[in-house]
């Protein structure tokens, strides 16, 4: 849940770790032929070892190709990536963003590379039919490939099972539910929720997305202002403002805190987050996320982007380690490790996969999964200034049909709608 972790600690030469905020080495082939690349990413946290696991095990078996990986917090990605690309002295390939529609930008001024040689049907190629539809969607922008997914996941509904067995409670199926337990679970320093509104992945577009809201609609206007929309903030807003189900103004790793604190009975995370609750001694076990007033089961996809620098010097290369990337050697390394559900949909009798409980609870997951805003240009900007602060005002002040009309205007005027 976090956008940046911790500061990337000295690994093995194999994988070549550059500390975070130095300068990228620029791509050179040695005496001896050996193509070196440099690829930058923001997985700075618990996940990051089952990455640097997977570029050493790429460094091992390809002995032509060696791949230097360099840790930068995502933040600082995003000051010095565009930049170092657009100046030839960036890496060959980069996370550029923990959100899809980032590429849009970097597409749009010049700085990816088209993946030619990455998908399709050819010896060393990924067939498209094995990479989530809605993935290799967001991806492809005017008919090409771009990017493609460095890791993908789902959310499901962690809760913590002391407090709901304490309580006599099972856990929820439907939102009016997981609502009724949460007001149920809070107080005596407890919260029946931990639900952040800032500096997170999307929870509260769950929570409308399960209601038949939404913040974008399918004309690419705002929904923000629709009935269903507001209908599903009110009810959760109300909850957090007179009832105190979560505490007010969590980040992501705030949220993440308080139910490793054994504070929270309920969150809406990754599986990322069970390496915090692990450690913790926090009992818990996960459930999808439950059904709304649409009646259809709805959660978040997150996939992170990798894409090639139009600068690289070795394009070849580049796409050669990215196709193995999305290989299942490599999937099954990052999906074990990190306990993700690989970026590919051909691995469910993988034995070491179906090995890993958590792993299969949150891949089957995927059907019902849907990125949060993976076309729009302006993603950071909205995120950031219409809809988390429209959520923290109603969290706050009520009145969830004049803020989210306000917040409708001033993005229906971003995306140029009426």
């Amino acid at each position: 849940m976090k956008k940046s972790i911790l500061a990337a600690a000295a690994v093995a030469a194999t994988v070549g770790l550059a500390l975070g905020g130095c300068a990228a080495a620029s791509p050179t082939t040695s005496s001896s032929g050996v193509v070196h690349l440099t690829y930058w990413s923001g997985f700075t946290g618990g996940d990051s070892k089952s990455y640097k696991q997977a570029i050493a095990e790429f460094n091992k078996t390809h002995p032509k190709i060696q791949v230097t990986f360099q840790l930068e917090p995502w933040d600082t990605i995003a000051q010095k990536l565009p930049t170092a690309i657009a100046s030839g002295s960036g890496p060959d390939i980069a996370t550029p963003d923990y959100n899809v529609a980032t590429i849009q930008q970097y597409v749009a001024n010049g700085l990816v590379l088209p993946l030619t040689s990455v998908v399709g049907n050819k010896a060393g190629e990924v067939p498209a039919s094995v990479i989530p539809k809605s993935v290799l969607d967001s991806m492809t922008i005017h008919g090409k490939i771009y990017a493609l997914p460095a890791s993908f996941t789902t959310l499901m509904l962690y809760y913590n099972t002391k407090l709901l067995a304490a309580a006599g409670l099972q856990p929820p199926t439907t939102m009016t539910q997981l609502q009724q337990e949460a007001v149920q679970l809070t107080g005596n320093g407890k919260f029946g929720i931990a639900l952040a509104d800032n500096n997170t992945i999307a929870q509260w577009p769950v929570l409308i997305w399960a209601d038949g809201g939404d913040i974008v609609n399918a004309n690419g206007c705002s929904a923000l202002g629709d009935s269903a929309t507001i209908a599903s903030v009110t009810s959760w807003g109300d909850l957090v403002r007179t009832k105190g189900i979560t505490q007010v103004g969590l980040s992501g790793q705030d949220a993440d805190n308080l139910f490793s604190a054994g504070k929270a009975a309920f969150e809406i995370n990754g599986p990322n987050a069970a390496g915090e609750f692990t450690p913790a001694g926090i009992d818990f076990k996960v459930v999808p996320v439950p059904t709304g007033a649409s009646g259809s089961p709805v959660t978040l996809a997150s996939t992170v982007p990798t894409i090639i620098s139009a600068k690289t010097k070795y394009p070849k290369q580049s796409q050669e380690f990215l196709a193995w990337w999305m290989g299942k050697t490599a999937q099954e390394i990052i999906s074990v490790g990190a306990a993700d559900g690989p970026a590919r949909t051909d691995m469910g009798s993988d034995p070491a996969l179906k090995a890993n409980p958590l792993v299969q609870s949150f891949s089957a997951q995927v059907p019902n999964s849907r990125l949060f805003l993976p076309t729009v240009k302006e993603f950071n900007f909205i995120n950031a200034n219409i809809f988390q602060p429209a959520i923290q005002q109603v969290s706050r002040t009520g009145n969830a049909a004049s803020v989210l009309k306000a917040a409708s205007a001033q993005l229906n005027t971003l995306l140029g709608c009426p």
